[in-house]
Protein backbone atom coordinates (compact mmCIF):
# COMPACT_ATOMS: atom_id res chain seq x y z
CA UNK A 1 0.00 0.00 0.00
CA UNK A 2 1.85 3.04 -1.18
CA UNK A 3 1.85 6.13 -3.33
CA UNK A 4 3.76 5.81 -6.60
CA UNK A 5 7.17 6.74 -5.16
CA UNK A 6 9.02 6.86 -8.47
CA UNK A 7 6.30 9.09 -9.94
CA UNK A 8 6.53 11.56 -7.03
CA UNK A 9 10.17 12.30 -7.79
CA UNK A 10 9.42 12.58 -11.50
CA UNK A 11 6.53 15.03 -10.95
CA UNK A 12 8.52 17.28 -8.59
CA UNK A 13 11.52 17.49 -10.94
CA UNK A 14 9.24 18.11 -13.92
CA UNK A 15 7.55 20.95 -12.02
CA UNK A 16 10.89 22.61 -11.29
CA UNK A 17 11.97 22.23 -14.91
CA UNK A 18 8.75 23.94 -16.05
CA UNK A 19 9.62 26.83 -13.72
CA UNK A 20 12.89 27.26 -15.58
CA UNK A 21 15.25 25.38 -13.24
CA UNK A 22 18.22 23.84 -15.07
CA UNK A 23 20.56 22.90 -12.22
CA UNK A 24 18.61 20.64 -9.90
CA UNK A 25 20.06 18.72 -6.96
CA UNK A 26 18.70 16.08 -4.59
CA UNK A 27 19.48 16.09 -0.85
CA UNK A 28 18.85 13.31 1.67
CA UNK A 29 19.96 12.61 5.23
CA UNK A 30 22.18 9.62 6.06
CA UNK A 31 20.41 6.27 6.51
CA UNK A 32 17.25 7.47 4.76
CA UNK A 33 14.31 5.14 4.15
CA UNK A 34 14.46 2.96 0.99
CA UNK A 35 11.67 5.10 -0.51
CA UNK A 36 14.27 7.82 -1.15
CA UNK A 37 15.91 5.70 -3.86
CA UNK A 38 12.64 5.53 -5.83
CA UNK A 39 12.07 9.28 -5.47
CA UNK A 40 15.64 9.94 -6.58
CA UNK A 41 15.23 7.68 -9.62
CA UNK A 42 12.05 9.50 -10.66
CA UNK A 43 13.73 12.91 -10.39
CA UNK A 44 16.76 11.68 -12.36
CA UNK A 45 14.47 10.33 -15.12
CA UNK A 46 12.64 13.68 -15.51
CA UNK A 47 15.92 15.61 -15.71
CA UNK A 48 17.46 13.33 -18.33
CA UNK A 49 14.20 13.22 -20.29
CA UNK A 50 14.36 17.03 -20.51
CA UNK A 51 17.79 16.76 -22.13
CA UNK A 52 19.57 18.20 -19.10
CA UNK A 53 22.79 16.88 -17.61
CA UNK A 54 23.13 15.54 -14.09
CA UNK A 55 25.93 17.28 -12.20
CA UNK A 56 28.56 15.12 -10.48
CA UNK A 57 27.12 16.22 -7.13
CA UNK A 58 23.46 15.84 -8.13
CA UNK A 59 22.79 13.56 -5.14
CA UNK A 60 24.17 14.79 -1.82
CA UNK A 61 23.82 13.06 1.55
CA UNK A 62 24.36 14.99 4.74
CA UNK A 63 22.92 16.74 7.77
CA UNK A 64 20.85 19.81 6.78
CA UNK A 65 21.63 21.30 10.21
CA UNK A 66 25.38 21.20 9.55
CA UNK A 67 26.49 24.66 8.26
CA UNK A 68 29.42 23.10 6.39
CA UNK A 69 27.14 20.72 4.47
CA UNK A 70 24.60 23.48 3.78
CA UNK A 71 27.32 25.76 2.39
CA UNK A 72 28.43 22.90 0.14
CA UNK A 73 24.85 22.49 -1.14
CA UNK A 74 24.55 26.22 -1.86
CA UNK A 75 28.19 26.71 -2.98
CA UNK A 76 28.65 29.25 -5.74
CA UNK A 77 24.97 29.11 -6.65
CA UNK A 78 25.81 26.04 -8.75
CA UNK A 79 22.23 24.80 -8.28
CA UNK A 80 18.97 26.69 -8.69
CA UNK A 81 16.72 24.08 -7.01
CA UNK A 82 17.00 21.32 -4.42
CA UNK A 83 14.65 18.36 -4.09
CA UNK A 84 14.78 17.01 -0.54
CA UNK A 85 14.09 13.40 0.40
CA UNK A 86 11.22 14.45 2.67
CA UNK A 87 9.56 17.51 4.17
CA UNK A 88 11.56 17.40 7.40
CA UNK A 89 14.84 17.58 5.49
CA UNK A 90 13.43 20.42 3.35
CA UNK A 91 12.20 22.40 6.37
CA UNK A 92 15.54 22.12 8.18
CA UNK A 93 17.47 22.97 4.99
CA UNK A 94 15.37 26.10 4.42
CA UNK A 95 16.09 27.29 7.97
CA UNK A 96 19.81 26.54 7.60
CA UNK A 97 19.98 28.33 4.23
CA UNK A 98 18.37 31.37 5.84
CA UNK A 99 21.01 31.26 8.59
CA UNK A 100 23.82 31.52 6.02
CA UNK A 101 22.08 34.29 4.07
CA UNK A 102 20.53 32.30 1.20
CA UNK A 103 16.97 33.33 0.41
CA UNK A 104 14.42 30.63 -0.50
CA UNK A 105 13.11 30.71 -3.19
CA UNK A 106 14.96 33.69 -4.75
CA UNK A 107 18.44 32.33 -4.08
CA UNK A 108 17.60 28.63 -4.16
CA UNK A 109 14.30 26.78 -4.61
CA UNK A 110 13.54 23.93 -2.19
CA UNK A 111 10.85 21.24 -2.36
CA UNK A 112 10.03 18.06 -0.42
CA UNK A 113 7.82 15.02 -0.10
CA UNK A 114 4.89 13.95 2.17
CA UNK A 115 2.97 17.22 2.80
CA UNK A 116 3.22 16.90 6.58
CA UNK A 117 1.15 19.24 8.78
CA UNK A 118 3.97 21.76 9.33
CA UNK A 119 4.65 22.18 5.57
CA UNK A 120 2.43 25.30 5.64
CA UNK A 121 4.16 26.65 8.77
CA UNK A 122 7.64 26.75 7.21
CA UNK A 123 8.72 30.15 5.89
CA UNK A 124 8.28 30.14 2.96
CA UNK A 125 5.52 27.48 2.87
CA UNK A 126 6.80 24.26 1.34
CA UNK A 127 6.02 22.90 -2.13
CA UNK A 128 5.68 19.15 -1.70
CA UNK A 129 4.14 15.89 -2.91
CA UNK A 130 1.08 15.04 -0.84
CA UNK A 131 1.23 11.62 0.79
CA UNK A 132 -2.39 10.44 1.26
CA UNK A 133 -1.73 8.99 4.73
CA UNK A 134 -5.39 8.75 5.77
CA UNK A 135 -6.35 6.98 2.55
CA UNK A 136 -3.38 4.61 2.87
CA UNK A 137 -4.38 3.76 6.45
CA UNK A 138 -8.05 3.25 5.53
CA UNK A 139 -7.28 0.96 2.59
CA UNK A 140 -4.69 -0.97 4.60
CA UNK A 141 -7.25 -1.55 7.37
CA UNK A 142 -9.90 -2.71 4.89
CA UNK A 143 -7.41 -5.05 3.21
CA UNK A 144 -6.48 -6.51 6.60
CA UNK A 145 -10.14 -7.12 7.48
CA UNK A 146 -10.70 -8.73 4.09
CA UNK A 147 -7.72 -11.03 4.66
CA UNK A 148 -8.95 -11.98 8.14
CA UNK A 149 -12.43 -12.82 6.84
CA UNK A 150 -10.98 -14.88 3.98
CA UNK A 151 -7.33 -15.98 4.45
CA UNK A 152 -7.32 -17.40 0.91
CA UNK A 153 -7.40 -13.86 -0.54
CA UNK A 154 -4.17 -13.32 -2.45
CA UNK A 155 -1.89 -10.49 -1.34
CA UNK A 156 -2.12 -7.41 -3.54
CA UNK A 157 -0.36 -4.11 -3.99
CA UNK A 158 -2.49 -0.96 -4.10
CA UNK A 159 -0.86 2.10 -5.66
CA UNK A 160 -2.27 5.55 -4.88
CA UNK A 161 -1.71 8.50 -7.20
CA UNK A 162 0.30 11.32 -5.55
CA UNK A 163 -0.63 15.02 -5.78
CA UNK A 164 1.68 17.99 -6.21
CA UNK A 165 0.98 20.78 -3.71
CA UNK A 166 2.46 24.05 -4.99
CA UNK A 167 3.45 26.64 -2.39
CA UNK A 168 6.02 29.46 -2.27
CA UNK A 169 9.27 27.52 -1.67
CA UNK A 170 9.53 26.38 -5.31
CA UNK A 171 9.43 29.94 -6.63
CA UNK A 172 6.27 29.37 -8.67
CA UNK A 173 4.97 32.79 -7.64
CA UNK A 174 8.15 34.73 -8.40
CA UNK A 175 8.18 37.04 -11.42
CA UNK A 176 10.19 35.39 -14.17
CA UNK A 177 12.54 37.67 -16.13
CA UNK A 178 11.43 36.13 -19.44
CA UNK A 179 7.72 36.63 -18.69
CA UNK A 180 6.36 40.17 -18.40
CA UNK A 181 3.80 40.48 -15.57
CA UNK A 182 0.19 40.72 -16.76
CA UNK A 183 -0.44 44.00 -14.88
CA UNK A 184 2.53 45.69 -16.59
CA UNK A 185 1.41 44.44 -19.99
CA UNK A 186 -2.09 45.85 -19.41
CA UNK A 187 -0.68 49.21 -18.26
CA UNK A 188 1.54 49.46 -21.36
CA UNK A 189 -1.38 48.63 -23.64
CA UNK A 190 -3.56 51.26 -21.96
CA UNK A 191 -0.80 53.90 -22.23
CA UNK A 192 -0.36 53.10 -25.91
CA UNK A 193 -4.05 53.64 -26.55
CA UNK A 194 -3.91 56.99 -24.73
CA UNK A 195 -1.07 58.25 -26.94
CA UNK A 196 -2.81 57.21 -30.16
CA UNK A 197 -6.05 58.98 -29.22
Amino acid sequence: MTALRHLTGYILAKHLIKLGCRRIGFVAVPFSAPTIKSRLAGAREAILEAGMELSHDFFQVGNPEDPKFVRMVAAGRMKDAIICGNDYTAAVLIRSLHNIGVNVPRGLRVVGFDDVHYATLVSPPLTTMHQPCREIATLAFKSMLSRISDPTNTPRTIMLTPNLVVRESCGAYLERPDVEPVKKKAAKKKAGKGRSA
